[in-house]
C-alpha cells in the first residue's frame, strides 16, 4: 500500500480550498486520481497538483470537475484561485482599471496589455520568471480587457514606440495577428493609439512602461511597470504629475492616429 496523501488545510489559501474539495468529493466516492482523471480528461498528476494546490486549475477542468462531482463549486471558483496566485499590485490593477473613466498608457517595448491577443500574451508569460503560472498570468490578461467590452467602457489612449511593433513576439504568425488586432480596436470610438517613430530619436516614455488611471470623483493612480513581477501602484501627487509629463511629452513626438494606422498596416504587410 502506498502511504497516505498528505493532509490539505483547507483554510490556508483558496487554491488549497479548491484542491481540498475535490479531494474530499474524490475520496467519498471512493474513486482513485487515475479513476477521476479518466472522467475529467486529466491525469493523474496534474489532478494531484490540484489537490495540493500547487496547480492552477481552468476553466475547461473547472467545469470537468462539476460534471464528474455533481456540484457547480468548481466552476464557481476556479477564477478566485487564479487571481490569488497574482501579486497584490497586479489585482489592485485590474481593479482600479475597471473603475477608470480614462485609462492613458505608455508603453516602449511591448504592446500594452489591454490590447494583447492571448496567444501574444503567452508568448510574453513564457519568456519570463511567471511562465510556471503561465495560465493564471495570461487568464488574468484576458479577463482586464473585458473593461474594453463593457457597455460603458473607459477612455483608452495608448502610446506605443515602433519597436514594440516591430519585435516579433510568438513568432510571425503570433504577431501578425496582434497587429490585426491592434488595427481593428483603432477602429472603436473609445480607442485611440499613437506610435512615436524610431527616428524620433529619444523621448521621456523611453524609461519604461506604465498607465494612468482617472476616475469620476476621486484622485488619479498610476500603476508603473516593473521586471519580475515589480510594477506597483502610484498615487503621490508629485509622482503622479512627473507621469502625467511624461505621458503629454510622449504623445507629442508620436505620429496621428492615421499614421499610426498606416505604420501597423505596413509593417503587418512586410511580415
Amino acid at each position: 500500500m502506498g502511504r497516505p496523501p498528505n493532509p490539505i488545510d483547507p483554510n490556508s489559501s483558496l487554491a488549497a480550498r479548491f484542491g481540498w474539495k475535490i479531494r474530499t468529493l474524490r475520496e467519498q466516492r471512493g474513486w482513485s486520481l487515475e479513476e477521476l482523471g479518466n472522467k475529467v480528461a486529466c491525469s493523474a498528476s496534474y489532478l494531484s497538483r490540484l489537490e495540493r494546490g500547487v496547480k492552477s486549475p481552468d476553466e475547461a477542468v473547472a467545469r470537468q470537475l462539476d460534471a464528474a462531482l455533481g456540484t457547480t463549486y468548481f466552476s464557481e471558483h476556479w477564477q478566485l484561485v487564479l487571481r490569488e496566485r497574482l501579486s497584490q499590485p497586479g489585482r489592485a490593477q485590474t481593479e482600479h482599471e475597471f473603475e477608470a473613466a480614462v485609462i492613458r498608457a505608455c508603453m516602449p517595448n511591448l504592446i500594452f496589455g489591454l490590447l494583447q491577443t492571448e496567444e501574444y500574451a503567452r508568448a510574453i508569460v513564457m519568456s519570463g520568471p511567471f511562465r510556471n503560472n503561465v495560465d493564471v498570468m495570461v487568464a488574468e490578461r484576458m479577463r482586464r480587457q473585458e473593461v474594453l467590452t463593457r457597455e460603458h467602457p473607459p477612455r483608452l489612449v495608448v502610446v506605443l514606440d515602433e519597436v514594440a511593433l516591430r519585435r516579433v513576439v510568438g513568432g510571425v504568425d503570433v504577431h501578425r495577428a496582434q497587429l490585426e488586432r491592434l488595427e481593428a480596436e483603432m477602429n472603436k470610438p473609445h480607442v485611440t493609439l499613437q506610435v512615436v517613430p524610431a527616428d524620433a530619436g529619444e523621448y521621456p516614455g523611453l524609461v519604461g512602461g506604465f498607465e494612468i488611471l482617472s476616475f469620476t470623483g476621486k484622485a488619479p493612480l498610476a500603476y508603473v511597470e516593473g521586471p519580475g513581477g515589480t510594477g506597483h501602484m502610484v498615487d503621490s501627487p508629485s509622482h503622479l504629475a512627473a507621469l502625467d509629463e511624461t505621458f503629454d511629452l510622449s504623445r507629442a513626438v508620436a505620429l496621428p492616429t492615421k499614421a499610426t494606422a498606416q505604420m501597423i498596416r505596413q509593417i503587418r504587410e512586410e511580415l
